[in-house]
């Protein structure tokens, strides 16, 4: 029964990922305006977490406040990450853009093996890295001249590293210190955050402004602040899971390596049937290489 919830929580993680590119697709099909939609989704998904936290531990924030300014941070990095994603879904492609939000796995696996003596880099391990590399820019490159073809090539590229980063900073913060109990609190508090900078910024986008008095902005702006929190909840539903058998956790490396897999793989899909996209050849076979690579490092 606890593998079935496994199963059914990473699923859940997988398709509420996929749906966010998805539901940017269609900010610039519907001409919404992509930062007055993020701007909502923030206190949504805030809201989400302080509802299904079952406690306030209080006691434990108080006594660091470091925890503060990191999910300070980490809330200016999702706002930024979200527009960047939201940017180039419209101009790259909802394939792309997922390729590079995946891949940058990458980047938090080597700082893991830095800052984490428990990790190491093994041959195939490395491998993985260097093939991961090069199947992002494969996936990303696109024929052309002018600022149109390099805005599509500087915004996947620039969420691989931005995601990266932010991967490490919540790497770091899990490592030295967040428990189990503040972590639902932390992630709220960082989307809280989010929002606040959001509002701070919205005085200066006249457009945005005056489309968060829209209804379409809304109806938007509040799935996604669904599928934004969910996406993360149940991932992590999804590693805590125990074996009861061994009496551990399930290995993270091959339930990240299985979400990113299916989520690269369901995207395609839906930006190939549903929004008629085309990926060059060499597009695809960036594609095709990421998920080689996702199982190689899942496998190291």
């Amino acid at each position: 029964m606890l593998k079935l919830f496994n199963m059914y929580f990473l699923l859940l993680s997988i398709v509420s990922s996929s749906l966010i590119i998805v539901v940017f697709k269609l900010i610039g099909r519907y001409r919404a305006n992509t930062l007055s939609a993020i701007i909502i989704n923030y206190p949504v998904a805030c809201i989400a977490g302080f509802f299904l936290a079952n406690s306030s531990p209080i006691s434990e924030l108080t006594e660091s406040y470091l925890w503060f300014y990191i999910a300070a941070f980490l809330g200016v990095l999702f706002i930024g990450m979200f527009w960047l994603i939201g940017t180039s879904t419209i101009k790259a492609g909802i394939s792309i853009t997922t390729v590079a939000a995946k891949m940058s796995v990458i980047i938090p696996i080597t700082y893991s093996i830095w800052i984490d003596p428990n990790d190491s880099l093994s041959i195939i391990k490395l491998s993985g890295i260097l093939l991961a590399i090069a199947a992002v820019l494969m996936a990303v490159y696109k024929k052309g001249n002018g600022a149109q073809s390099k805005q599509a090539l500087i915004l996947p590229l620039s969420i691989f590293v931005g995601l990266g980063i932010m991967d490490s900073i919540v790497k770091y913060s899990q490592l030295n210190f967040l428990t189990s109990s503040l972590t639902p609190i932390f992630t709220a508090s960082s989307f809280g955050f989010a929002f606040v900078v959001g509002l701070l910024i919205l005085p200066f986008n006249h457009s945005a402004a005056k489309d968060m008095l829209k209804l379409k902005s809304w109806i938007i702006g509040i799935p996604l602040g669904l599928l934004n929190f969910g996406s993360m909840y149940f991932l992590i539903r999804a590693l805590a899971h125990i074996n009861i058998e061994s009496n551990s956790t399930t290995v993270s490396s091959i339930i990240f390596g299985i979400n990113n897999i299916s989520i690269v793989a369901l995207s395609v899909l839906i930006g190939f049937t549903i929004f008629k996209e085309r990926p060059t050849k060499l597009n695809w076979v960036g594609i095709c290489l990421s998920g080689v690579a996702i199982i190689i490092l899942a496998y190291s």
